[in-house]
């Protein structure tokens, strides 16, 4: 019955619009509803122009700090923080890791513009990702080859950060155990006081 194609037509809408996202995944929602055919979409690998130069440039040829520990051990964690390349390359030229203990890694983070949002300040994804990225460099340093796969995370911001201030991020593993590894991460300013504080679950 028309009805219930047209029930159909919207669901089927709304599952591609949910996998291509965007305008086009928009109208096809809302052509059903206003009794209209949905437009074909066209499909594209990259988002935006400039996406396959980038993901060319990007990957395959850079090592990250995962892959540098793991072939060298936590003392490759010390300096400068090293990307392969994908999402974490934010933190290039931003981050320095400055102390490497059992379970405890400190790292000194300047707040480039790159990890400011538009009130000059850190951006809460960078602080998410800071949370991310130093949680998991803790974690490996009780077993390099095991960096591990997110399970949980979160944040607290407490105060902000402003650009071009330089915050120490602290990870700490918690507890560590062979199926899961739990740490905490503080973000401090140069006085001390708490600006961040995160949780990272790993399995």
């Amino acid at each position: 019955s028309a009805p219930r194609s047209r029930t159909s037509a919207m669901q089927s809408a709304i599952r591609l619009a949910r996998r291509v996202g965007g305008v086009d995944g928009r109208r096809h929602i809302a052509a059903p509803l206003l009794g209209g055919r949905p437009p074909a979409l066209r499909v594209s690998a990259a988002p935006w122009p400039g996406a396959r130069r980038a993901y060319a440039a990007n990957s395959g040829s850079q090592e990250g700090y995962i892959q540098r520990v793991a072939r060298d051990g936590r003392d490759a964690l010390l300096g400068p923080f090293c990307s392969a390349g994908k999402f974490d390359a934010v933190l290039r030229g931003s981050m320095e890791c400055t102390s490497v203990a059992d379970g405890e890694v400190v790292c000194s983070v300047t707040v480039t513009p790159t990890l400011q949002n538009n009130w000059d300040t850190m951006h809460g994804g960078a602080s998410a990702t800071l949370v991310d990225v130093v949680g998991t460099m803790a974690l490996l340093t009780k077993d390099p080859q095991r960096a591990g796969v997110s399970v949980e995370m979160s944040q607290t911001f407490l105060a902000p950060a402003k650009g071009g201030d330089i915050v120490t991020c602290i990870g700490k593993v918690v507890k560590y155990g062979r199926s899961l590894g739990f740490t905490e991460i503080t973000i401090l300013d140069g006085a001390g006081n708490k600006l961040v504080t995160g949780r990272h679950t790993k399995a």
